[in-house]
C-alpha cells in the first residue's frame, strides 16, 4: 500500500504558500512580469485648493503576476512565512506542479511523481491476527502535521488567492491541454474528497505483492486520489472534508 498524502490537499498547500508571506521588504531582484490584468486603482478628485493642503502620496498600484516561467522565486518569497520542511519547498515549477495535481484530481488520479516528496518519515504499520493482516490506526498519526499545515490557512483567504493566481494556473493547466475552468476543477475535486465515507473500524488488507492492498474490493476500486484521502483516517479525513467545504463556499462566493 503506498502512502504518501491526498492530492488535494497538497493542491491546497502549494496554492495556499501565497497566503502567508509576512509584510517585509519585497525581493531585492523580482521576476520577470507578465501583463496580467489588474484591477485599476481609483483616482481621488482633485482638490479644488491644491496650496491648503500637503500633496497626497499615490496609491500603490497592485503587484503584478510574475511570468510562469519565473514564477517560483515570487512563490519562495511567499513561502518563506509559512514554516514548511525544507523537503517541500526544494522544488522547481511550483505553478506547474500544482496544475498538474488539479488535472490530476478530478479524474481522482495521483500524481506520484510530484509527491512523492510527501511519503510520512516512518513506515506502514499492520496488525497481524494469525493469516489475517489489518491496517494499523497508527499509521493515521503521520498526518496530522500535514492537517495543521493547511488549517493555518483560512477557507476564505485561499479561495481569494486561487482567483488572484487564476491566469497563470490557466496557463500551466493549457500546457497540459486542459481548457476547463480552473476553480471549476478545484471544487470537483474538493467535492468528491468530501463525498466519501471514512473506514470502518477494522480494515483488512492483503499483500499479492510488495505493496498493501484494501482486501475489500470495492475500497481498492476506488481512484488513486481517493484511496489517498481514506489512508489518513477518519478524524484527519473529517478535518479535511471540513476544510474543503469551506473552501467550496469561499470561492462560490469569490466572484
Amino acid at each position: 500500500m503506498r502512502i504518501t498524502f491526498g492530492a488535494m490537499v497538497v493542491a491546497l498547500l502549494v496554492a495556499g504558500i501565497y497566503l502567508v508571506r509576512n509584510a517585509s521588504e519585497p525581493s531585492t531582484a523580482p521576476p520577470a512580469l507578465e501583463p496580467v490584468p489588474v484591477p485599476a486603482q481609483p483616482v481621488p478628485a482633485p482638490s479644488p485648493s491644491p496650496e491648503a493642503r500637503p500633496p497626497q502620496p499615490a496609491p500603490a498600484p497592485m503587484p503584478l503576476l510574475p511570468s510562469l516561467h519565473d514564477s517560483d522565486p515570487f512563490v519562495l518569497d511567499w513561502l518563506g512565512a509559512f514554516d514548511l520542511p525544507s523537503a517541500w519547498t526544494q522544488r522547481e515549477d511550483l505553478v506547474r506542479r500544482l496544475a498538474v495535481i488539479i488535472d490530476n484530481a478530478p479524474r481522482g488520479d495521483y500524481p506520484h511523481r510530484q509527491l512523492g516528496f510527501l511519503a510520512p518519515a516512518t513506515s506502514f504499520k499492520v496488525i497481524r491476527r494469525g493469516d489475517e493482516i489489518y491496517l494499523d490506526p497508527a499509521n493515521y498519526d503521520r498526518y496530522k502535521t500535514h492537517l495543521d499545515v493547511l488549517e493555518r490557512v483560512s477557507p476564505e483567504m485561499l479561495a481569494d488567492l486561487l482567483v488572484r493566481l487564476e491566469p497563470l494556473l490557466r496557463q500551466a493547466l493549457g500546457e497540459l491541454g486542459n481548457r476547463r475552468g480552473v476553480l471549476a476543477q478545484i471544487r470537483d475535486g474538493a467535492a468528491s474528497i468530501i463525498a466519501l465515507e471514512a473506514l470502518p473500524g477494522d480494515v483488512r488488507l492483503v499483500q499479492p505483492n510488495v505493496f498493501y492492498q484494501f482486501a475489500d474490493p470495492r475500497l481498492e476500486s476506488l481512484s488513486p486520489l481517493h484511496k489517498q484521502a481514506l489512508r489518513l483516517g477518519p478524524e484527519n479525513l473529517t478535518r479535511l472534508q471540513r476544510y474543503l467545504a469551506g473552501l467550496q463556499a469561499a470561492l462560490a462566493n469569490a466572484r
